[in-house]
């Protein structure tokens, strides 16, 4: 979420609501006390239907789902950017898939796992990789992890899959 979205959405929320917004630890954005008489007008903020907002109040299953820590943009450790990619691959998985559940793919750019690829349907971390002789940005992929009652991590199932749309999403 951009500063410009947060303020647009803090905007409507004080329009329709009493102001509050709330941030899950699964990345989504909350706006609660909102009035049943507001709701039609509050989904009709600009915000939510902006062409090329990132911003939905029905997001897709994959997108639902999609957890990233902040990646090699902001923080020092990562080894991969992370929220843009996470993006453009649920973007174009979404395009060709459908799905029958909610599926949880998370994102995490170093073994640090801020993003708790283990936990995710789908984990994918941060690691070194080779395309094509070259040393690039790769990640190790996980599946399996869940949570809540019985609970277990992912098992790896790839290590060093190179970050280039050719290999990731072919």
């Amino acid at each position: 979420v951009t500063s410009d979205q947060l303020r647009l959405l803090a905007d409507a929320a004080e329009r329709h609501g009493d102001g509050t917004l709330r941030l899950t630890c699964e990345e989504n954005v909350v706006i609660p006390n909102v009035p049943a008489a507001s709701v039609d007008a509050l989904l009709a903020e600009p915000v939510f239907s902006k062409p090329g907002s990132r911003i939905s109040v029905f997001p897709g299953k994959l997108m639902r789902g999609m957890v990233s820590c902040t990646g090699a943009q902001f923080c020092g450790l990562a080894l991969i950017e992370t929220k843009n990619r996470a993006m453009d691959v649920v973007a174009k998985l979404e395009s060709q898939l459908d799905l029958p559940r909610t599926v949880r793919v998370h994102w995490t750019g170093c073994p640090n796992s801020c993003g708790q690829a283990q936990v995710a349907d789908v984990g994918l971390m941060g690691a070194p990789a080779r395309h094509e002789g070259k040393a690039v940005e790769g990640v190790r992929i996980f599946v399996g992890g869940t949570v809540g009652e019985g609970a277990a991590l992912a098992s790896e199932l790839e290590a060093g899959v190179p970050c280039v749309e050719s290999v990731l999403l072919p």
